[in-house]
């Protein structure tokens, strides 16, 4: 397969040196700035756990250098993809998968779903159907990545902790032959993997620790593990959780997840700060909308009250000195 890593940041470096170890497949990434130029000179180096590898991938920053692929790997924050997803086309075949790995609520998530919304773009996180037009719900992948990493300098990626990723499409049995070949490709290159035809799940599943940390984390600048160990911070962490689970099961995703058990067990990374804190920290962009306002719309749409995922998101935008509406 030509497998192209669509905004080799952290994470998808991490995935990119994990296939180009395994040397299976033609794999390439789309990056930018100073990690694409040292990549171009030097390689990628990726630290994962008590694994350390270098390789020397073809990398650019114009998707008409990589030409067309059979999967595509899209790693860039969900603010940054409206902008990036037109300029894709090169990279788009007829039976292109686009891998869409972005935290929170992703842009094609009413496809093929039931109700009034179902064939139709999200507008909170996909204003105007930009990215469902440049890049087609029917070649969407959803995927949901458990991979806590970061880059300590252009060049090198650093990973701790899980190791996961979880593959479905947004219709279950849509492209069952290339999915499943994809994901057993990840899997032999030494990433958990999984095909699911339940996708939504697994978006809710992550999303339900993803909001309760994200605002919590930039609130306070403190680590994951520095977190979990503060006792005042876990009545708010635990109403966090209650209502976003709520939200996801008005939208038909019934959450098995025992959020005083999961907040009693240590994180798998307990010195990652969120990536919504590196952003906060780097003066970048956050994925506040996908991740925090896109529940409180999908609750709104379905009565759900989220009083305490509001008003951190108001606290955290008044942090941000961003304006209302």
């Amino acid at each position: 397969m030509r497998i192209a890593i669509v905004g080799a940041g952290a994470v998808g470096s991490v995935i990119a040196g994990f296939l180009l170890d395994r040397g299976e497949h033609e794999v390439s990434l789309l990056a930018r700035g100073a990690h694409l130029a040292a990549i171009q000179a030097r390689g990628l180096t990726v630290h994962s756990n008590d694994r350390h590898f270098t390789s020397r991938p073809r990398a650019s920053d114009d998707p008409r250098d990589l030409g067309q692929q059979d999967a595509l790997i899209v790693t860039v924050k969900g603010h940054s993809l409206a902008a990036l997803a037109p300029t894709l086309t090169p990279l788009l075949g007829r039976d292109t998968l686009v891998v869409s790995a972005q935290n929170g609520v992703p842009w094609w998530y009413f496809y093929g779903a039931d109700g009034p919304e179902a064939g139709t773009p999200f507008e909170t996180v996909d204003r105007g159907g930009t990215i469902w037009r440049a890049i087609g719900p029917e070649r969407a992948i959803g995927g949901v990545i458990n991979i806590p990493a970061s880059i300590p300098e252009p060049g090198m990626a650093h990973h701790a902790g899980r190791l996961r990723l979880h593959l479905g499409a947004p219709r279950a049995g849509d492209h069952a032959t290339a999915l499943t070949e994809l994901a057993g490709s990840i899997e032999r290159a030494g990433i958990a993997c999984n095909a699911t035809d339940r996708i939504r799940h697994e978006v809710w599943s992550k999303l339900l620790l993803n909001n309760a940390s994200a605002t919590v984390s930039v609130l306070t600048g403190r680590t994951m593990g520095e977190i979990r160990r503060e006792p005042a911070l876990l009545g708010t962490l635990r109403r966090l959780m209650q209502e976003c689970k709520a939200v996801a099961a008005a939208w038909g995703v019934e959450l098995d997840d025992d959020i005083d058990a999961e907040l009693a067990k240590p994180p798998s990374a307990p010195n990652h700060k969120t990536s919504m804190l590196q952003d906060y920290e780097a003066g970048r962009p956050l994925e506040l909308d996908p991740i925090v306002t896109a529940v409180i719309e999908l609750g709104r749409r379905r009565q759900v009250p989220v009083p305490t995922i509001e008003s951190l998101w108001a606290l955290t935008r008044i942090k941000l000195g961003l304006q209302d509406g």
